[in-house]
Formats: C-alpha cells, sequence, structure tokens
C-alpha cells in the first residue's frame, strides 16, 4: 500500500498543516469533525462517508462533510503491524488501513502532522496548533492512548524509548542494526513482540518482568513456561520476579543499565518500557468533558457535552477501557449509526430506534508473539478459595510445544488456555460466553469441536452468545489492554 503523502485534490483536502499557504485555505466550517487518525479515527472517517454516500447516493452534498486531523504525519496506520516492521519482516508502508485514494473518493477533508490545542464547547469551535480555527457541527474525539511510562529515577535519560510509533521503530532498529544491548521493561505482548524484533535484527535483549512468568494476566504457568523456553532459543534473556529501582546512568545522563530491588545491576545501552497504555484524556478534560481513567461516554459514545462524541482507547464506559480491535469497531459501527443522516439542511438525527447501541463483551485474546501462538479466554487465574471449586481438563503434546488446558466450575466451562495449536479456541470461546452445560461432552471436550455432540448440551438463553471470531487480536493490542487496565 502507498504511504499517505499530504497534498491537495480536487474532489478532497488532503493537506500539510506546516506550510501556512494551505493552512490559510482550510474551511472554517468542517461539519464532522474528527480529532485523530488512529485506528478508530480513520476507520470511522472512511465507514461514515461509506454509509452517507450508500444513504443518498444520488445527492451526497446533503450529507455534513468529514474532516479528518492526524497529529502524525502518517493518517491511518495500524499500530500492530509495527512489530513485524521492527523485525524487518515487513515495511511500513504495508501498515496503512487505507489507500490515499479512498480518502479522496470519498470526499474526506485530511489534515495531516497537526494537532488540536483547544476545544470551545460553547462556541462549537476547536483551535488548531497553527492558530487556526475550524467550527464543528459534530465532534468526534479519537484521540488514542499513549505508551505509559513508569517513572523510575532516571526516567528520562538518554537510551530510555517506548514503542508505540513509528518514529520509535526507527530509534530502536538502529540500535539493533549496531548490536546494541538493550532491556524491556514488561512481560506483556508488546514487550516480548519489542524483545524477539530486536534481537531478530542484532541487538542482545533481555526482558525484565515484575511477575513471576511472562504474559501472566494471559497464560496460565505451564503455557506460559513453553513461551519462556521458546524465547530462550530466540536469543531472549528473561528476568522474572524482577522488580525496577531506578535507571542507571553515566555521567553524561544515558544509559548505562537497570538497578533492580535485590540489588543487582543489568547492564544496558538502551531500555524500553512497554508496560500498557494510557488513554489521551488531556485535551477533553481541560475542555471541561467529564473525565476519570477515559472520556466518560454512554452506549452511544455521546460524551458530557452537546454534539461531541468519543471512540477508541481514549474512551470509558462504565468503569471500562478498550484496547482491543474488536471493540473499538464496535464503537465506530454504533457511532455511524448515530451520525450518518446529519444533514447541512436539517441537522436532525435520524430516530433513535436507528441507532445501535454499543455492548461490551468479554473477549477472547489470540495472542501472536513473534510467530508463536497462544489463545486465552474466560478466567484462567485464581485464588486459592477459588481453586478448591476448579475442574481442569489437560492435554499437553510436549514433542511438539502442544497444550491445552480448560477451566471447568459446576459443569461449565469458564477459561481456557490453548498454546502451540490453537484452532479451537473460538469453539471454547463461544462455550464460555453461552454459559453452556458441558457435562454431556466433557469427555470430549479436550479433543475439540468436531469430537463433541452439540446437540447434548444445554444454553443460558440470557448469556452473551457466541463470539465473533473477529474478536481475536494479535501482536500489540493485547498489550495495549493490559496497559489501559492498568
Amino acid at each position: 500500500m502507498s504511504p499517505f503523502v499530504p497534498h491537495l485534490n480536487a474532489q478532497s483536502t488532503v493537506v500539510n498543516s506546516q506550510n501556512p499557504k494551505i493552512a490559510s485555505m482550510l474551511p472554517l466550517s468542517a461539519g464532522i469533525v474528527i480529532i485523530g487518525a488512529g485506528m478508530a479515527g480513520s476507520r470511522f472517517a472512511i465507514e461514515l462517508a461509506r454509509a452517507q454516500q450508500q444513504g443518498r447516493p444520488e445527492n451526497p452534498h446533503i450529507h455534513l462533510p468529514i474532516t479528518l486531523i492526524s497529529k502524525e504525519p502518517q493518517v491511518g496506520y495500524n499500530r500492530i503491524m509495527l512489530s513485524p516492521v521492527l523485525s524487518g519482516d515487513s515495511i511500513f508502508e504495508d501498515t496503512y488501513l487505507y489507500e490515499q485514494s479512498e480518502y479522496q473518493q470519498l470526499g474526506i477533508t485530511v489534515l495531516a502532522g497537526i494537532s488540536v490545542d483547544t476545544i470551545d464547547i460553547k462556541q462549537q469551535s476547536i483551535e488548531l496548533s497553527n492558530g487556526q480555527t475550524i467550527a464543528y457541527s459534530k465532534l468526534v474525539i479519537a484521540t488514542g492512548s499513549s505508551a505509559r511510562i513508569i517513572p523510575f529515577p532516571n526516567y528520562d535519560a538518554k537510551g530510555v524509548h517506548v514503542f508505540r510509533e513509528v518514529a520509535d521503530v526507527n530509534v530502536l532498529t538502529a540500535y539493533a542494526h549496531q548490536g546494541k544491548k538493550g532491556l524491556v521493561i514488561g512481560g506483556g505482548v508488546l514487550g516480548l513482540e519489542a524483545a524477539c524484533a530486536l534481537a531478530s535484527q542484532g541487538a542482545d535483549m533481555t526482558v525484565v518482568h515484575v511477575d513471576s512468568y511472562v504474559l501472566n494476566r494471559q497464560l496460565d504457568l505451564p503455557a506460559a513456561e513453553l513461551l519462556q523456553a521458546e524465547l530462550s532459543c530466540r536469543n531472549v534473556g528473561l528476568e522474572v520476579s524482577a522488580i525496577t529501582e531506578c535507571i542507571a546512568v553515566n555521567n553524561q545522563h544515558e544509559v548505562c543499565g537497570l538497578l533492580l530491588k535485590d540489588g543487582r545491576t543489568l547492564p544496558a545501552d538502551f531500555v524500553v518500557m512497554a508496560v500498557g497504555v494510557v488513554p489521551n484524556i488531556t485535551l477533553a478534560k481541560n475542555s471541561g468533558l467529564t473525565v476519570n481513567r477515559g472520556i466518560i461516554v454512554d452506549n452511544y459514545m455521546h460524551t458530557s457535552a452537546a454534539n461531541i462524541y468519543a471512540i477508541g482507547e481514549c474512551v470509558e464506559l462504565d468503569g471500562e477501557l478498550f484496547g482491543m480491535v474488536a471493540p473499538v469497531n464496535q464503537q465506530v459501527d454504533t457511532l455511524v449509526s448515530v451520525l450518518k443522516d446529519a444533514r447541512i439542511s436539517n441537522d436532525g438525527l435520524a430516530s433513535r430506534n436507528n441507532w445501535h447501541p454499543f455492548t461490551s463483551k468479554p473477549l477472547s485474546l489470540k495472542l501472536k508473539v513473534s510467530g508463536i501462538s497462544a489463545f486465552s479466554a474466560g478466567q484462567v487465574d485464581f485464588d486459592e478459595e477459588e481453586a478448591a471449586a476448579i475442574e481442569t481438563i489437560t492435554y499437553q503434546q510436549t514433542s511438539i510445544n502442544h497444550y491445552h488446558c480448560l477451566y471447568l466450575r459446576n459443569n461449565k466451562l469458564i477459561g481456557a488456555v490453548l498454546y502451540g495449536e490453537v484452532n479451537e479456541g473460538s469453539f471454547y470461546s463461544q462455550l464460555i460466553n453461552s454459559n453452556s452445560d458441558i457435562a454431556p461432552i466433557k469427555a470430549d471436550l479436550i479433543f475439540g469441536e468436531a469430537y463433541c455432540d452439540l446437540e447434548k448440551i444445554t444454553t443460558d438463553s440470557e448469556a452473551n452468545g457466541d463470539m465473533d471470531n473477529d474478536s481475536d487480536l494479535d501482536l500489540l493490542s493485547a498489550a495495549d489492554i493490559v496497559g489501559a487496565a492498568s
């Protein structure tokens, strides 16, 4: 896919805001304005424009125009694909979600390389970092999240990095090509991906993890041990139950290691913090919107202010944050149903009956760490009191590193961990979420769906129902939700 190069087009305005002559051409009123062109914002812009065209193909101009604002020069790329870029298995141009021509053909105005400084809720306008003011009829905040930084002593030293954006990939790749020694703080998916990718590019990498085994929120101990053995084969070192005290620096305030609570200092030329993410809420908070950990929204993605909505990793609903692809896509679909009929001539929205409320659903995790497949669904971690009531069914084929463990309570499947072979993951997710009584198929359950007579089982009609298979996610996004929930 070709890179997104900002330019002007007769059908849509795609501009580089750094050019003052072009900036002066920006419209004073932009209709529906979207702040943030990540995976949520760019998808919403595209899907809304498509819905508008499908709704009134004979007269598309009656709809409010769409403006998409991107702080980064690169618009609408898939962060999940940065790991293969870091490992050298892919190029950045392949990470774009949409061709540039799609924005143009759909009439979307894209402002690249510019940020929004303020939102004036009363005047329904925003001020851009170049001083331009744009009025909006509807505003959508899709500011996403930022890499979490733990404020260890010397966290601001030269050589301390995160792994979140294109610029991070470029810096970390340079370290690897020089054969530098690096430490990754964090044994989640993001940290393991970064360590494996950099090791494959020539860096000497070690993962430092505070818990007793990696991916401790997704895997049980046997599965994690298989993964840790594979990491060793890939020349990635591991320090578990390791509590960081501070980042060691030299006289030039450059990273030279990591001081642990047990008194050891691990030498390093650079440090990567991969400890999750935090929602970007500063703009919303400063503008007077109601925020907690994220921007507070309802089931139709409304914020506390009229005509302002929010989607993606920056939002919070009923105390829950969202860092995974499936719920974010569902939020996009909800907001498209709400705003697709907004008109220039009559800005009244369609009947609420046509809106599709967002409902949070339990999600499974299909994890891929540098080609190593693992799957987790439901509850897989229990305290001592809970463990007494849990029944486990385990299958392991050590010669090929396959491991399956099912967790049952009162003849209901409540959790599953798969390692190596994960094809049955969606089947187990469906059983977990439908609250099925699996007693009639318990003897065959570990072997998978093909061996089970599903007509014998009953389900709870009030349960959540089947999982959408597309709710599985790979690579970085699983780490994002871990951090966002911290």
